[in-house]
């Protein structure tokens, strides 16, 4: 993992997204990117494993074109599954192994980018209040 080259480097922020075949799917990780961006101040995009456009490669490598030296990549995974312990770490060069099927390669970072792999969402316990809320909106009827 390279090192921070300074306290003021310019961040950006990668939400990491499955994808799905579903169009309909499509707008949901750029609402929360959206909201993370307004909270944070951080630049932050959404790159997808598979079936949209950026990939995560695409997306991580728009900000190095932009100017960013340091990237927090975020898996938007609860599971830590093969996604999340493999193919991102391999496609972000931070991992060995074979390149996972997905039609793109590996990021080719410049040696002055840093790219920090973020834990995944996991078991959060913020969580169990979405689910509550959830569980609200089905049993008075607005499921």
């Amino acid at each position: 993992m390279r090192k921070e080259k300074s306290a003021e480097a310019k961040t950006g922020v990668v939400i990491v997204g499955h994808g799905s075949r579903l169009k309909e799917t499509r707008g949901i990780y750029e609402t929360i990117a959206s909201a993370v961006q307004t909270e944070s101040g951080y630049e932050t995009r959404v790159g997808y494993m598979k079936h949209h456009r950026p990939n995560l490669v695409e997306a991580v490598q728009s900000l190095i074109d932009e100017g960013y030296k340091r990237i927090v990549v975020v898996p938007l995974f609860i599971v830590p599954g093969l996604h999340v312990r493999e193919d991102i770490l391999i496609l972000l060069g931070k991992k060995e192994g074979e390149l996972p099927e997905f039609g793109y390669s590996r990021i080719n970072a410049p040696g002055d980018v840093e790219i920090i792999y973020a834990d995944a969402i996991g078991a959060d316990p913020r969580l169990a209040e979405v689910v509550l809320d959830r569980v609200a909106s089905a049993l008075n009827g607005k499921a």
